[in-house]
């Protein structure tokens, strides 16, 4: 038997379930269709919301990494009276190349795997691997390993595997570690290292140091990395070498071929809107992006 539903959101991780969460505030009857995938971006992030660490300034994500900015308070108040606290800290201290340090105000960081937690509160969340999107009736048929369900509307908002539904998005492993007894330093951010950024930001399940990055879809942590990270942790935080590793954390950021999200009507399906593709930037432009695709589901995605 087809199940039927509103709004079917695909992927329960940052983007997604504050996708869902928004239409759902909004009157929308909201089911999440969550696969549950190791290397889930959502569970490996740092949860930075740093426009100027992440040199956006004079690129085409600037305005909305700052509208993101502006929109967190009120996002994370509305969380929070779920009863899940989401961690929304204010201040980055930016390592300068010379030694010295800078900060922007307004910049902060969260907890990504507490705003999912937060966002999923009031949710029904099934674990369903979604096979595939297809027209049917006005709205679009959705099948899964556990049965099929009718939407009249479906947002795509699977992370990496989003590439498997006719988008062009793909993999970037990113991998960092969680320090358990390391000395609290708040949000820091240094000097990019091969190629690679920098930072560390103290968090409720300990300090965590990031990250590394490689095209792959491997999901295996692996000794050169967890090498680079230790050297990154002695670089960015005093008597870090101590610290026992809690966690090292493996995470597929959704990537696209010009680094920009995918925001908007699906190429070919009637019905369906994606949000996918935000990289490393998923934590700080995920209000502007539930926003947008409130809007157009709002206006109906099929016109």
């Amino acid at each position: 038997m087809t199940r039927a539903r509103e709004v079917i959101v695909v992927g329960g991780g940052l983007i997604g379930s504050l996708v869902a969460f928004t239409l759902r505030r909004a009157g929308a009857d909201v089911l999440v269709l969550d696969a549950d995938r190791p290397g889930a971006a959502w569970r490996a992030a740092a949860g930075l919301l740093t426009p100027d660490g992440e040199r956006l300034r004079g690129t085409p994500l600037h305005a909305d990494a700052l509208e993101g900015l502006r929109r967190w308070p009120a996002l994370a108040a509305a969380l929070e009276r779920s009863g899940v606290p989401v961690h929304l800290r204010p201040g980055v201290t930016r390592v300068q190349p010379g030694g010295g340090v800078a900060c922007t105000p307004g910049e902060g960081s969260l907890h990504p795997p507490s705003v999912v937690r937060a966002a999923r509160q009031g949710l029904e969340v099934v674990a369903a691997h979604v096979q595939s999107l297809g027209p049917s009736g006005g709205g679009v048929r959705v099948r899964t390993d556990a049965g099929d369900w009718f939407a009249g509307q479906v947002v795509l908002a699977a992370g990496a595997w989003s590439g498997a539904f006719g988008v062009g998005v793909g993999p970037q492993q990113g991998q960092a570690l969680l320090l358990r007894g390391a000395p609290g330093v708040g949000a820091r951010y240094g000097p990019p290292a091969r190629g690679f950024s920098r930072y560390a930001l103290s968090r409720p399940d300990g300090l965590y140091v990031g990250a590394t990055s490689r095209d792959t879809w491997a999901t295996t942590p692996d000794a050169h990395a967890a090498r680079w990270l230790r050297g990154a942790a002695r670089t960015l935080v005093a008597d870090a070498d101590g610290a026992e590793v809690a966690a090292h954390l493996v995470g597929l950021r959704p990537v696209t071929p010009n680094g920009l999200p995918l925001v908007g009507l699906h190429p070919t399906l009637p019905g369906v809107l994606v949000a996918a593709g935000h990289g490393r930037h998923g934590a700080l432009l995920a209000p502007v992006t539930a926003a947008r695709v409130l809007a157009l589901a709002e206006r109906g995605v099929s016109a």
